[in-house]
């Protein structure tokens, strides 16, 4: 059909079909792409999409097209569908980042890249398009944006195409001219371009309507393409109308396109107007059955099938003149289509758009399955798209779906706000406890009762009150009558604060009755949840002793809850568990027992449903880093002055402490203390302001401050004397060592003699530990930076492995590969890292490669 081939509107169904060939935008393209960078920003129907679309078929370049929508303002949905576009160029890669998540962080965004460079292949021309820019709002997603695109690879080119100009910081690429840009004048038509496409069409208006024509479009590709289709359809004799042109577009849709549909056609259309981008399979659902495979080519350019994302695109103004037939639809009409797309989105892994659909349907019950699904402490932005999602539902919801009572908990819980779950959840058990007999009913009193006892253990540091044990008694009781149901990850995990003894007051009574309720209340979490819990009392002890300076005691307590906490998938008690044994190996200089234990974090990361895995083996690794002088190692993202990781502001103590202490290490002492002041929603807990305190009294002395140094120094103390809490002293090493020498010379107010004596000596042989241990590091951290390692001999093993992923093998692809086991692999690929004083596998293959052990 004649009306196909037009520039800009081309349906794309076949990457064969002829078009207006615009040598001049092609021309402009191909030169664009040699920047990392191009934007092509004009209004609607001016055939920004196609202009790219054609130039890149016709080009054969490997091709991600990230078609944008308003959705796409999620940060998770956005994920999901720029990861699907990731997967038209490598399935690999979009598994990995599926695994990964939105990277809404700098340190998030550091492990991104590392995914998308190991698969590019140096010679090939790589494209990134993201469609509809302007149509994304949201400061997190703009901001993923604005750090991928001008992070470039040497072969990729990122292409935006957008109705206004991008709200992004483009500045950085525009001064090193590495941006180029394509405006509406570029795409504007000339009026020989209009001629030569009335060509196509078979008509040739006189010099006068093609004047007229032109004068009326202005060269806008949308309005052309319909002032040919109404030549085309005139009856002979009839003058071209440019009022009808410039006055309703609507009612030139309606006579030029629709009229000559068939009715059954024309209400699919105004169907699949309640719908995002359908791909064919759910076209074929919503078309109640076969679709034929022409059905669309008919509709010409305003229905296109994009191959890069497996789906049709209806152009934005054809859209909006379907939205205004919508009424012609039923309710029930429409409820089925929203109730198909949201199966299909659901079976797709598309959960966010899954339940935009089932909201619009009125499934409440398919809301709620979907959310149960999901972690029990949910992304804030997700818990406010799902709060106010309930906000919106009918008010007869938690009556109808009582699970959601349970839901509506865990995302107030989420966002903060404790004392309005508390409430709630108390105000309705007990017309729960009236409900008529079924597991269903007790597996809803146990939600609903565990989740006040963890509301009232969070926050009993501050109130004080441990009243609360009640409610886990009361949870185990309703579990034992819930039939088969069992709570799995991630749905059973506990998310640990930046310390596991949850208390302010220095008092050793308030440590001890902190810990007596950690014990009494774990076994009920754990038989009402799975195991939840597992091991945190062991933990909660085994950090007492190690704050108090006995690793014995500390050790045998962290080993009894890595047993316990591994038995039931309670990784983040784990990983605690684990830095508490490294600081306590560091301590005693034991460097094998400190290399184990690095194995085992790194094991963790394999753990999907451990959801903080990467920030949690950051800040470990960082703080061992940064302690054996090896500084360089830690994550970048914890060496900015700015950048914070994914996890929970109340919970971030720890990466602020391991920040702190790399800025001392590199000397930047202001900075040190600057982030030490800056708690922001920190928990201000007991053993976390200890080992800030003596960290900032440590950097003050160096900041020649020496009151300002010994007042914090003296703060420090006063909180850890009651219960002897002195390991952060001990661990500041030579730093502690030299302002204790100072404030028993000059005399500190505030702490005694002896006291000042026992954490010079401490610290003095805590430093020399370290110093040996370090010294021990120093070879392989030196040549991570400059040199290479000497004489590595590789088994035919490791060699194999190591030529397997720097051939972007998975580790389960070079195990099948090599008929080992996956543990095998993994520990060949530690044994690799450990000869070549590697970090990762792309620092493996580039040492080895320049080695010479790889070609």
């Amino acid at each position: 059909m004649a009306e196909q081939l037009f520039y800009g509107f081309t349906p794309m169904a076949s990457d064969n079909q002829a078009y207006l060939e615009r040598p001049q935008i092609d021309s402009l393209l191909e030169q664009a792409i040699r920047n990392p960078l191009v934007t092509v920003v004009a209004g609607a129907g001016y055939g920004k999409t196609y202009a790219v679309y054609s130039f890149l078929k016709k080009n054969n370049f490997r091709t991600a097209w990230v078609q944008f929508s308003e959705r796409d303002n999620i940060g998770s949905r956005f994920w999901e569908n720029f990861v699907s576009a990731i997967g038209s160029i490598s399935k690999k890669s979009a598994a990995r980042l599926m695994e990964l998540g939105f990277p809404a962080t700098e340190e998030h965004f550091e492990r991104y890249l590392r995914i998308p460079k190991s698969d590019v292949v140096p010679d090939q021309k790589y494209i990134f398009v993201y469609d509809d820019l302007h149509l994304i709002t949201d400061k997190t997603v703009l901001r993923f944006m604005e750090h991928s695109i001008t992070s470039p690879f040497p072969n990729i080119t990122s292409i935006l195409i957008s109705r206004t100009e991008p709200t992004i910081n483009l500045m950085k690429m525009v001064s090193k001219g590495l941006l180029n840009q394509i405006t509406e004048e570029d795409l504007r038509f000339s009026q020989e371009e209009m001629v030569s496409y009335f060509k196509l069409l078979d008509l040739n208006p006189s010099i006068q309507t093609a004047a007229s024509i032109y004068r009326d479009t202005e060269g806008w590709a949308f309005a052309i393409h319909l002032a040919g289709l109404s030549l085309k359809n005139a009856l002979p004799g009839t003058a071209y109308v440019s009022q009808a042109l410039r006055s309703n577009i609507f009612r030139l849709i309606e006579s030029e396109v629709m009229s000559p549909l068939q009715p059954e056609l024309q209400r699919l259309l105004i169907k699949l107007s309640l719908v995002e981008r359908p791909a064919p399979s759910l076209l074929k659902e919503i078309a109640g059955g076969a679709l034929p495979g022409n059905a669309l080519e008919g509709i010409g350019s305003f229905v296109r099938f994009d191959t890069y994302l497996d789906a049709y695109h209806i152009h934005h103004l054809f859209m909006d003149y379907l939205k205004g037939r919508q009424h012609e639809l039923s309710d029930e009409e429409k409820k089925e289509v929203w109730l198909k797309t949201a199966a299909w989105c659901a079976e797709n892994d598309q959960k966010m758009d899954a339940i935009s659909y089932y909201e619009k349907a009125g499934d409440y019950n398919k809301i709620v399955g979907i959310v149960y699904t999901l972690p029990l402490i949910l992304p804030i932005h997700i818990a406010r798209f799902i709060l106010e999602m309930m906000d919106r539902a009918p008010k007869t919801i938690y009556r109808d779906y009582p699970l959601s009572i349970i839901i509506r908990s865990r995302i107030l819980i989420s966002l903060g706000r404790f004392e309005q779950s508390r409430k709630e959840l108390l105000e309705i058990l007990p017309s729960l406890r009236e409900l008529p007999e079924s597991p269903a009913k007790h597996r809803l009193l146990m939600g609903c009762n565990i989740n006040v006892g963890f509301i009232g253990f969070i926050v009993a540091m501050y109130s004080g009150r441990y009243d609360f044990m009640d409610f886990f008694r009361e949870a185990a009781a309703e579990s034992r009558l819930m039939g088969d149901y069992v709570s799995k990850p991630p749905a059973n995990g506990i998310v640990l604060s930046s310390y596991v003894c949850r208390v302010t007051n220095p008092d050793p009574r308030e440590l001890e009755k902190t810990i007596e309720a950690m014990r009494e209340m774990v076994p009920y979490a754990a038989e009402a949840m799975g195991g939840c819990m597992s091991g945190m009392y062991e933990l909660a002890r085994g950090e007492f002793a190690f704050f108090r300076g006995d690793a014995e005691e500390a050790e045998k307590l962290c080993f009894e809850a890595l047993r316990k906490a591994r038995d039931k998938d309670q990784y983040e008690i784990e990983n605690r568990a684990l830095f508490y044994l490294l600081r306590i190996y560091l301590s005693q200089g034991n460097a094998g027992e400190t290399g184990n234990i690095l194995k085992q974090l790194e094991a963790e990361l394999e753990f999907p449903y451990y959801l903080n895995r990467y920030s949690h083996y950051d800040i470990v690794t960082g703080w061992y880093y940064i302690q054996t002088q090896q500084r360089e190692l830690a994550a970048p993202w914890l060496k900015s002055d700015y950048e914070e990781s994914e996890l929970n502001a109340r919970a971030q103590g720890l990466e602020k402490l391991v920040r702190a202490r790399y800025f001392l290490g590199e000397k930047r002492f202001p900075a040190a203390v600057a982030s030490l002041e800056n708690r922001g929603d920190v928990e201000p807990l007991l053993m976390g302001n200890i080992e800030m305190k003596a960290l900032e009294a440590v950097c003050r002395y160096q900041l020649r401050d020496r009151d300002g140094a010994f007042k914090a120094f003296a703060e420090a103390y006063e909180l850890a004397s009651p219960s002897g809490l002195f390991m952060p002293f001990t661990e500041l090493g030579k730093d502690m060592r030299t302002l204790a020498d100072s404030a028993l010379k000059e005399g500190a107010p505030g702490i005694p003699k002896e006291g000042l004596e026992k954490i010079k000596r401490d610290a003095a042989n805590y430093a020399k530990k370290i110093f040996a241990l370090s010294e021990g590091f120093r070879p392989a951290a030196a040549h991570r930076r400059d040199d290479m390692p000497v004489n590595v001999v590789l088994s035919h093993r490791e060699y194999e492995v190591l030529k397997g992923f720097s051939q972007g093998l998975t580790r389960e692809e070079i195990a099948s590969a090599s008929s080992l086991s996956i543990n095998t692999v993994k520990s060949v690929i530690r044994s690799i890292y450990n000869k070549l004083g590697a970090v990762n596998q792309a620092d493996a293959v580039r040492i080895a490669t320049e080695m010479g052990i790889l070609s």
